[in-house]
């Protein structure tokens, strides 16, 4: 049994349970407490008794949706005791708040997360949100902190009541792309076809329209049907629309000149419109270099030196590259049960300049890559 007056508990003494520890939000949360050194990670599951695992835990991490974190709270409320530190993974908010205000003001330490991406894609790099609950936040907050530096992502703090601007920027980005794309499906335009004529910022859009639909149907539909200001959202968008489309019949260009330049002095005011236009290009730049002449290759022991080495290996035949493109590689359950570490895998795509390169000097790559270890598609 936990001492109710025990604070600063160092990673090494912590007891951690995962609610929902066999997804994949838990899977990979439940490694990371792994890594930063906890002493033990307990998994409970839907039908595991978490009251029993709260009484022998010093934190809990509820990787669950928020419906299901407010029910397993109103099951144990009465385990959750002023040493414990309480966190959960979240998409959603606005019924959490009051519940986390509640633990903060009876001296229970909150933190509320929100994982950029899909829990499945590797954390590198990818934003984490860790929101603020009150002051008693401190210890959840440096937990939450170690957790997520362990996996590089990319951490910003923020106070809980400006989650919603999250959730805002992914509704109107689920909205406009499923708008795209019955405005594509009813006028019989694929998004194949779209890409295939796109120009530079078309494919960018292509991009994240593709993400979109890649998402499936659950993820997109409750990002929208749960939005508690999506009919207010949806109306702007139609006047925003209907402004358009006013220039659009406009007899006088000019008066489309305007909403446009309206929209780009409104948005660039504190610069990002000229940043996200460079960080456009050279997204766009290195696309195209890839599509030109490229070979993809998956590394799965990064580390300091790597990728030299990888680069070595081009620069023995003699061949010019032209981009480096690289994300963390999704682990496979294959690679799971060979031990490998999933935060070392690395996808590559180098872009080649075609006039450097033949098939004989591409088999001499290939081969060389696969005996530094490297599984080359």
């Amino acid at each position: 049994m936990i001492k109710e007056n025990e604070r600063n508990i160092p990673n090494s003494e912590r007891v951690v349970t995962v609610v929902g520890g066999a997804g994949h939000l838990g899977t990979t949360t439940a490694d990371g407490f792994r890594n930063i050194g906890v002493k033990d990670v307990k998994i409970c599951e839907v039908n595991d008794a978490l009251a029993d695992r709260l009484d022998e835990s010093t934190d809990v991490f509820f990787a669950i949706g928020q419906d299901q974190v407010i029910s397993r709270i109103h099951e144990v409320r009465e385990h959750l005791k002023s040493h414990h530190t309480v966190m959960d993974g979240s998409s959603k908010k606005s019924r959490l708040i009051p519940i986390w205000r509640e633990l903060d003001a009876e001296g229970i330490s909150v933190v509320s997360t929100h994982f950029g991406a899909v829990p499945q894609q590797p954390w590198r790099g990818v934003k984490v949100w860790i929101c603020e609950v009150g002051p008693n936040s401190e210890r959840a907050k440096k937990l939450a902190i170690d957790l997520f530096v362990s996996k590089n992502s990319s951490i910003q703090v923020i106070d809980i009541a400006e989650h919603k601007n999250v959730e805002r920027a992914q509704f109107i980005t689920t909205v406009t792309n499923q708008w795209l794309a019955s405005s594509s499906r009813i006028g019989n335009f694929t998004l194949g076809r779209f890409n295939k004529f796109a120009t530079l910022n078309s494919e960018l859009q292509a991009l994240s329209w593709g993400r979109t639909l890649g998402q499936g149907t659950n993820i997109p539909s409750e990002l929208i049907f749960d939005q508690p200001d999506k009919l207010e959202l949806i109306e702007i968008m139609e006047v925003a629309l209907a402004e358009i489309k006013r220039g659009v019949l406009s007899e006088d260009k000019n008066n489309l000149r305007d909403i446009i330049r309206d929209n780009i002095n409104f948005h660039n005011r504190d610069g990002s419109v000229d940043d996200l236009f460079r960080k456009g290009g050279i997204s766009g730049a290195r696309l195209g270099n890839i599509r030109m002449h490229s070979i993809s290759f998956r590394l799965f022991d990064d580390g300091s030196g790597r990728l030299m080495k990888m680069l070595e290996v081009f620069d023995s035949q003699g061949v010019n590259l032209t981009a480096i493109d690289s994300m963390p590689g999704v682990i496979t359950d294959e690679e799971r049960q060979r031990g490998i570490n999933p935060d070392t895998i690395v996808d590559f795509d180098i872009g080649i300049e075609p006039k450097t390169i033949n098939p004989r000097k591409e088999r001499r790559i290939k081969k060389l890559l696969i005996e530094l270890g490297c599984s080359v598609s």
